[in-house]
């Protein structure tokens, strides 16, 4: 595993802000957690509006008990289907369902072309590591009554990972609470995740986010800076983030 040469999210992601070209398109830093932002996970957000949820994003993130390494990459949500809109008229509720505004199916486009499977073994190639795959999803009963930023339903998180070497797509792990994502489990390979987001774009009544990305261990020695096998925030971004810029939106 590479190094990152930053100790927290928020310093990776202030770091590779300022990396990106004059006249690049405007991103905009918020933070998962404003009451602890110097240890919450970051976003890079295409736009000032709120909430930002609909937008494909840049995300630096970590486990905030362990913090031994950050997580660098693409983030984006699928929503609820737009059919709901007639069962869920509330403004609250609106405001979860997609439409075309929303970075999702331009993405299940890139997913479909092949474009996202370039976009991953492009990743792997430039960084020289295997790339992280992550789902967190579950139902969403009412959308009149859910917040995203508040989510205390049910849910699964499967962690897969694209291993180069052999050319694979595998589950690491998973904790199923909810059992809304188990076709995950049959992914083997490219092929077969194509087929698990056809399902996960299905699903109306499914919230879920996808993360795509890099794994860096946060160097414990102080006194090597920059430390052996360090990524700088530029190659950062150039292996890891732009990759995925088309559906960054």
């Amino acid at each position: 595993m590479i190094y990152c040469l930053h100790r927290t999210p928020w310093q990776l992601c202030y770091g590779v802000e300022g990396t990106f070209p004059p006249g690049s398109p405007r991103l905009v830093r918020r933070p998962f957690n404003h009451y602890d932002p110097d240890y919450t996970n970051w976003y890079l957000v295409p736009s000032p509006e709120l909430p930002f949820f609909k937008f494909g994003k840049y995300h630096f993130a970590w486990d905030e008990k362990v913090r031994k390494e950050i997580r660098a990459g693409f983030l984006l949500t699928k929503g609820l289907d737009p059919m709901l809109k007639a069962a869920y008229p509330s403004r609250r509720g609106k405001r979860l369902l997609m439409d075309d505004t929303w970075a999702w199916p331009d993405f299940m486009a890139g997913v479909r072309s092949g474009a996202f499977e370039q976009a991953v073994r492009t990743v792997s190639a430039c960084s020289g590591e295997p790339v992280l795959l992550e789902f967190s999803g579950g139902y969403i009963d009412d959308p009149g009554l859910f917040e995203p930023d508040q989510d205390y339903r049910k849910k699964d998180d499967y962690f897969l990972q694209f291993d180069p070497a052999a050319d694979t797509v595998r589950v690491l792990r998973a904790r199923r609470d909810a059992m809304c994502l188990r076709f995950l489990n049959q992914v083997r390979d490219f092929a077969a995740l194509q087929k698990a987001f056809e399902t996960l774009d299905k699903e109306a009544f499914l919230w879920c986010d996808v993360f795509a990305g890099v794994a860096f261990a946060i160097d414990q020695d102080s006194e090597r800076v920059p430390c052996a096998g360090a990524a700088d925030d530029n190659t950062l971004r150039e292996a890891v983030l732009t990759p995925f810029a088309n559906w960054v939106h």
